[in-house]
């Protein structure tokens, strides 16, 4: 019984790990929901969002691989150059409950110009008959 309800944890934390993830961007006036689905390690993260000024890179890692987990990263351009303005990164954990999912809600601002960008991530909702 007890080897059962261990296995059914694992089950739903793999399930948890290799889902969907929805990303919230708030950006110049308007909110984007992007849709990143699991990847591969040795995948190149491509941004999600590209304006003149910011774009954002949403990565959702499979485990065992390394860097398993969500990365968001926010990039300022100047002069045509890209630089790193923020980057976090979310452990492959079970569905936050929550208004903002399991990032929470996020705030960074583009210092020369001051451009604000929001973002929060969730697992998407599993489909029935999965």
């Amino acid at each position: 019984m007890r080897l059962a309800w261990l296995a059914a944890i694992g089950a739903l934390a793999d399930a948890a790990v290799a889902q969907t993830v929805l990303c919230h961007v708030g950006w110049a006036g308007a909110t984007r929901t992007v849709t990143i689905a699991p990847s591969a390690a040795d995948e190149a993260p491509a941004p999600r969002l590209e304006g003149s000024t910011l774009a954002v890179e949403v990565v959702n890692r499979l485990p065992p691989a390394p860097g398993a987990g969500v990365t968001v990263r926010t990039l300022g351009r100047w002069q045509g150059q890209p630089y790193l303005l923020h980057e976090a990164h979310y452990l492959p954990t079970a569905p936050a409950v929550g208004p903002h999912g399991f990032t929470g809600l996020q705030t960074v601002r583009e210092p020369t110009r001051g451009h604000l960008l929001t973002y929060w991530c969730e697992h998407a909702p599993a489909v029935a008959g999965r």
